[in-house]
């Protein structure tokens, strides 16, 4: 019997995969995308925490 670790990773796995191939990844292509992949997901975070971080400064400086 899988135990219910073994099944969420499975499908964490799946998941990454049909993730990457929207990018035009392939299984076969092992490391060459996967910094670039990683900076625009870790670029496109920074974009929206620095978008809630303005708003949230905007609001406190008209609010007083």
């Amino acid at each position: 019997m899988i135990s219910f670790r073994d099944k969420v990773r499975g499908w964490l796995d799946d998941v990454k995969d049909k993730m990457f191939n929207v990018f035009g990844r392939d299984k076969s292509e092992k490391e060459e995308n996967l910094y670039e992949t990683r900076w625009v997901w870790y670029h496109s975070a920074l974009v929206i925490e620095l978008f809630i971080i303005i708003i949230l400064l905007w609001y406190i400086a008209y609010e007083g």
